[in-house]
C-alpha cells in the first residue's frame, strides 16, 4: 500500500505507455545530442551554444536547476576537492566579472556599462544553460501554433512605487508600463458575468459544495460591503457554528488583537508568528476555522498558513488585521497587468539585448517576444561583454595569493568538466547567497 506521502506525488497512479515513452525519449535524445556538442568549436572544449539546435526556452522537464548546473557546486562543500590550481588561464582579462546570468546579475552589468562606457569588457558567467535565472522561458508547438509561457517570475510587480534607478532601468531597456493597459482587458470576468466563489471539497469539509459570492464583489475581503453579508454567505456551507462565526468576526471586527504593543513592536511579532498561529491563538478562532485558510496562501507561496508569518498575510489583505492599526496593506494603485507573455523572461531578453545586440533581434518591448535569441553570439570573442553560460564558479579571490589589496580578481569556473581560470577588475557575486561561502571563502566570518 502506497504512504500518504506517495499517494500525494501520484505513485500510485498508473503510468501510461506515452508518458513512459516521452520519458525514455528525453533522456536518450539528451544523451545522442550531447555528443555532437563536443566538437563544436568555442572558448572552452564543451560549447553547446555553438549547436544551431541550441535553444534551452524549447525544453522541457525540471528547468529549474537541471543536471549539468548544480553537481561543481555541491562539490565545494561535500567533495571531493576542486584542485583549483589545475585551472587553465583563458587569456582574457574584463573589467568586470558577474557570477550569475539572472536578472541581478545582468542588470549589474548593465549598470556597470553605464558608468564605464560601451567598450568595457564583461563576463557574465552562470551555471544554467539559460540566462535569466528566476526568470525562465518556455516555448511548446502546439498543433503548429507556437505556445509562450513563464516557467519563472511573472511581475514587474508595484512600477509605481519604484526607485529612480529601477525606473532609469526600465526606460534603458525600452519598458513602458503604459503599453500593458492596452493589452490587457481588465473588465473581462466582470463582463461575463463571472465572480469569485468558494469550493469546499468532500475530503476536507465533508462535502462537495461550491458557494458563489456576490456579483458585484471583487474578493471574499470585500463581502462585508457588498450586499450580502458574511453569516449570509456562510449559512450554507459545511463548517460549524464556531468556524462560521469566527470567519464571519475575523473579516468584519476591527480589534486590536494585540493591545499595549507599539507598531514596531506588532510588525516584528507577527513576523515571527504564522498566520495559522495568528489566528487561532492571538485573535482567538475556533481551531475550525483552520481548514477554510489552510490552501489559501498556496497559490502565492505555495506553503499553508502555518508556514507563511502573518506580516505576509497582512501585507497581502488577508483578514483579522482591520484593528491592529498597521495601516494600509499594500498598494492598491497598481493593477496586476504588468508582466509579458513570458513573464519576466522577456525583461532578462531585453537586459542581453542591451549587452549583446547582435544576439536578440529587434528594438522593442513588443518584438522581444517573439524573438528568436541566437545563442551562438552570447560569447562572441569579438564582442565586448559576453555571457556564457553552462559556466559554474567555483572559486572567487584576489588575484596574486588572495591579499585583499590584490588589483585583480582571479574567478575559476568549471566548464565541460574542465577548470578555467578568468582575471578581472571587478567582480560581482548576482548568484545563489548560499554558494557564496564556499565560492569566496576569504570573506569575512560574519559576512558569511
Amino acid at each position: 500500500m502506497p504512504s500518504r506521502s506517495d499517494r500525494d506525488l501520484g505513485m500510485d497512479r498508473r503510468i501510461t505507455r506515452r508518458d513512459f515513452i516521452n520519458g525514455v525519449s528525453v533522456a536518450v535524445t539528451g544523451s545522442l545530442v550531447g555528443a555532437g556538442w563536443l566538437a563544436c568549436p568555442g572558448p572552452a572544449p564543451l560549447a553547446p551554444e555553438k549547436d544551431p539546435s541550441y535553444y534551452p526556452p524549447a525544453l522541457t522537464g525540471m528547468r529549474g536547476s537541471h543536471p549539468g548546473s548544480f553537481e561543481e557546486a555541491h562539490r565545494l562543500r561535500e567533495g571531493p576537492a576542486i584542485d583549483f590550481a589545475s585551472a587553465a588561464g583563458t587569456g582574457e582579462t574584463f573589467d568586470l566579472i558577474v557570477v550569475g546570468g539572472g536578472i541581478s546579475g545582468l542588470a549589474a552589468a548593465h549598470f556597470f556599462r553605464r558608468e564605464a562606457g560601451p567598450r568595457a569588457r564583461v563576463l557574465v558567467l552562470d551555471n544554467h544553460d539559460d540566462f535569466g535565472g528566476h526568470a525562465k522561458r518556455n516555448e511548446f508547438d502546439s498543433g503548429g501554433r507556437l505556445r509562450i509561457g513563464y516557467g519563472g517570475t511573472q511581475s514587474i510587480d508595484g512600477p509605481s512605487s519604484f526607485s529612480p534607478e529601477s525606473r532609469r532601468l526600465l526606460a534603458d531597456l525600452g519598458i513602458d508600463t503604459g503599453r500593458f493597459h492596452t493589452a490587457f482587458d481588465r473588465d473581462l470576468y466582470r463582463s461575463l458575468g463571472l465572480g469569485w466563489g468558494v469550493f469546499f471539497d468532500r475530503e476536507t469539509f465533508g462535502a462537495d459544495r461550491f458557494l458563489r459570492g456576490p456579483g458585484t464583489v471583487r474578493w471574499p475581503e470585500d463581502l462585508a460591503e457588498g450586499r450580502k453579508t458574511w453569516p449570509d454567505f456562510l449559512a450554507r456551507a459545511p463548517l460549524s457554528e464556531a468556524a462560521r462565526r469566527d470567519i464571519a468576526r475575523l473579516h468584519t471586527e476591527r480589534v486590536d488583537y494585540l493591545p499595549g504593543l507599539t507598531l514596531e513592536q506588532k510588525r516584528a511579532r507577527l513576523l515571527r508568528t504564522s498566520y495559522l498561529d495568528f489566528l487561532t491563538e492571538i485573535a482567538g478562532a475556533h481551531p475550525d476555522v483552520v481548514p477554510f485558510f489552510q490552501a489559501r496562501t498556496h497559490s502565492y507561496w505555495a506553503l499553508g498558513i502555518d508556514a507563511v508569518p502573518a506580516l505576509q498575510c497582512w501585507a497581502e489583505g488577508y483578514p483579522g488585521f482591520r484593528g491592529l492599526g498597521l495601516g494600509a496593506p499594500q498598494d492598491d494603485d497598481d493593477p496586476y497587468i504588468f508582466h509579458f507573455p513570458d513573464g519576466n523572461a522577456s525583461v532578462a531578453r531585453l537586459l542581453v539585448r542591451s549587452l549583446v545586440p547582435e544576439a536578440v533581434p529587434g528594438s522593442s518591448m513588443e518584438d522581444v517576444v517573439l524573438a528568436r535569441v541566437d545563442y551562438a553570439r552570447l560569447d562572441d570573442p569579438s564582442l565586448p561583454v559576453k555571457i556564457r553560460l553552462n559556466s559554474t564558479a567555483v572559486r572567487v579571490a584576489h588575484a596574486g595569493g588572495g591579499a585583499p589589496t590584490g588589483r585583480e580578481v582571479e574567478v575559476v569556473y568549471s566548464r565541460g568538466g574542465r577548470l578555467h581560470r578568468v582575471r578581472g577588475g571587478a567582480c560581482v557575486l548576482a548568484c545563489y547567497n548560499a554558494m557564496i561561502p564556499y565560492l569566496c571563502p576569504d570573506l569575512p566570518e560574519p559576512q558569511k
